[in-house]
């Protein structure tokens, strides 16, 4: 079993946290189920896009999104409860990714007051710090991601919940703004895992955000 994420924070978003298949150069921090630290947060660049020919993991079945209420000893309330921070977890993780992929072509003035809606710093900073990258590089992000949401523990009414997400990548990726011609495409599976806090206004964002490069969805 994968123990719980570790309480520091990385950056997340990057060319490959986008739409491809990551790697140690890339700004997601990829993890390993034995590491006892984060990886190092470096700086994303066109180079540490992963050629689209890369294969995919090898897959298990996949994971159902489990918002439905779960069974516990403390009676349906509890359960009616856990089911509505699942939903409300997973809506605001799959927006943040919405908001992502949007970021290259969102207006620079508008970008941070948008990210603060799915992220908190220095989560946030990473995100406009990579969309600043990405009009260095003339790049930004097209197509669609897909979730298979499951969840490694029961978050029990506290303030913070880690969710699973086998992600499927391969109808998107990153295009050069120039030519038009795609830089890369993402592939059907890969893993990440998130940690989402809860804010005072009742609006879960996004703290942390992990690849999990050995262990297959």
């Amino acid at each position: 079993m994968r123990r719980r994420l570790p309480a520091s924070i990385v950056a997340l978003a990057s060319a490959c946290a986008v739409l491809a298949g990551c790697s140690t150069d890339s700004g997601v921090n990829a993890q390993t189920l034995e590491s006892t630290e984060p990886a190092t947060s470096v700086s994303l660049t066109a180079q540490s896009f992963p050629s689209s020919a890369s294969s995919p993991v090898p897959v298990s079945s996949p994971a159902a999104s489990t918002t439905a209420a779960a069974a516990t000893d403390s009676g349906p309330l509890a359960g009616e409860a856990e089911a509505a921070d699942r939903a409300a977890v997973e809506a605001q993780w799959t927006q943040f990714w919405d908001v992502y992929l949007a970021i290259a072509i969102t207006p620079a003035a508008d970008r941070e007051a948008l990210v603060a809606t799915v992220a908190v710093d220095p989560t946030k900073a990473n995100v406009l710090s990579d969309a600043a990258e990405f009009d260095s590089q003339g790049l930004r992000t097209y197509g669609t991601l897909g979730h298979r949401i499951s969840w490694p523990q029961p978050i029990n009414g506290a303030t913070t919940a880690v969710i699973d997400d086998c992600q499927d990548r391969s109808q998107g990726g990153a295009v050069n703004t120039t030519t038009g011609n795609k830089v890369t495409v993402g592939v059907a599976r890969d893993h990440y895992q998130g940690s989402l806090v809860k804010g005072d206004d009742g609006v879960w964002r996004v703290a942390q955000a992990f690849y999990l490069k050995d262990e297959p969805c």
